[in-house]
């Protein structure tokens, strides 16, 4: 009799891979003087038994060296006939990976004016192994799968929330570790725009002013507040003399002006500003600006 294992298109598997599904093929014949005998089989794994059928499914599910009996029931006691094989680690070899966008490494969408570095605005991963074996092609956004497909297409439009870091995977087929992995990076870029609130704009002197700039947009680079020679950097927290701004720890989009020991000096019309940039493929920056005022 014989023993042959075929994977799951047919094909005869020598040395498999791992989450590959091996089918076990024992065929027997077997004839007495009294006449034909019906054949028993039974597989074994170091010695336990697996299964009781001519035909059996195992899956590959580490690396190393297996070896499967088949025996031959109610046909005298003929020998066990063995299969050995090794599992090898996945396949990494992939020939091609890349992206069909015009921009394989930046993509933006601005949303004041329709424009945008693709059309239509989708992410495409394709790519092969070289061996042709099965694969599954994944899109992840800042690590957490967006599309089980070759493809992720966007909101029409899109919203800022989907911008960020766009991967690209490529594995085998029933094997977590990741083969091979292109990252993009998306911008939704939406026009600032500058709210100015405080409590009061009445301060008595040698009292706290205080008021709140919140700003939306994005992607927000400079946060600014001025007044007359006076310039504070909001984004990075900067200081002048009494006088200070910076970002709510609860709230990304708000920042805090105070001006300790308020005087007269110190009334006057309060400017927030804020921009937001990007850059086309070409390196072009792009951007829009927006301020806000306050009288105290």
């Amino acid at each position: 009799y014989i023993v042959e294992a075929v994977d799951n298109s047919g094909k005869l598997k020598s040395d498999p891979n791992v989450g590959d599904k091996v089918l076990l093929m024992c065929g027997a014949a077997c004839r007495t003087s009294t006449g034909s005998n019906v054949v028993q089989y039974q597989w074994t794994e170091n010695g336990n038994v697996i299964a009781t059928t001519r035909e059996h499914t195992v899956t590959t599910a580490t690396t190393g060296k297996f070896s499967y009996l088949c025996w031959v029931k109610n046909c005298g006691t003929p020998p066990a006939k063995a299969i050995t094989f090794t599992v090898k680690a996945a396949v990494e070899d992939f020939s091609t990976f890349s992206f069909s966008s015009v921009s394989p490494d930046y993509m933006w969408y601005s949303t004041s004016d329709g424009t945008s570095s693709d059309s239509p605005f989708q992410i495409d991963c394709y790519g092969s192994d070289s061996l042709s074996t099965s694969f599954v092609q994944e899109v992840y956004r800042n690590g957490n799968s967006v599309a089980t497909s070759s493809a992720h297409t966007f909101q029409s439009p899109p919203k800022s929330t989907e911008s960020g870091v766009y991967q690209c995977i490529m594995r085998n087929n029933g094997v977590a570790k990741f083969l091979k992995q292109k990252t993009t990076n998306v911008v939704i870029a939406t026009d600032p725009s500058i709210v100015v609130s405080s409590s009061t704009t009445s301060i008595y002197d040698g009292t706290t002013a205080e008021f709140t700039c919140t700003v939306t947009g994005y992607p927000v680079t400079s946060v600014t507040v001025s007044k007359d020679s006076l310039t504070l950097d909001c984004l990075a927290g900067t200081t002048s003399g009494d006088t200070t701004c910076s970002q709510n720890p609860n709230s990304s989009s708000e920042f805090v002006i105070k001006v300790e020991t308020f005087s007269a000096g110190e009334a006057g019309t309060y400017k927030c500003s804020a921009t937001t940039k990007w850059y086309k493929t070409d390196g072009t920056e792009m951007g829009k600006s927006a301020e806000n005022t306050i009288v105290l």
